[in-house]
């Protein structure tokens, strides 16, 4: 899963990719710094400490990215 939002006060956006096959779970802010982390709930909870749904220039990318999320953890712990 790939995805990309636009904050307000960047000019570059920012991507988030959890590929579980390929065990890579990333984050580029606007400013071009990244993070890495081990797990998606680990993505997941640093999106929802960093950023907010104001900072975006469509908030409801946001929520889509957070739900996407949630959903996509909420299965993994069901194996589905």
């Amino acid at each position: 899963m790939e995805y990309s939002l636009y904050k307000k006060d960047g000019a570059f956006p920012c991507d988030v990719t959890i590929d579980v096959d390929n065990n890579i779970y990333t984050v580029r802010d606007s400013d071009t710094t990244g993070q890495i982390f081990q797990s998606a709930p680990e993505v997941a909870s640093w999106i929802k400490q960093n950023w907010a749904p104001d900072q975006f220039e469509k908030p409801d990318d946001y929520y889509d990215l957070v739900n996407t999320l949630e959903s996509s953890l909420q299965e993994d712990e069901m194996g589905i």
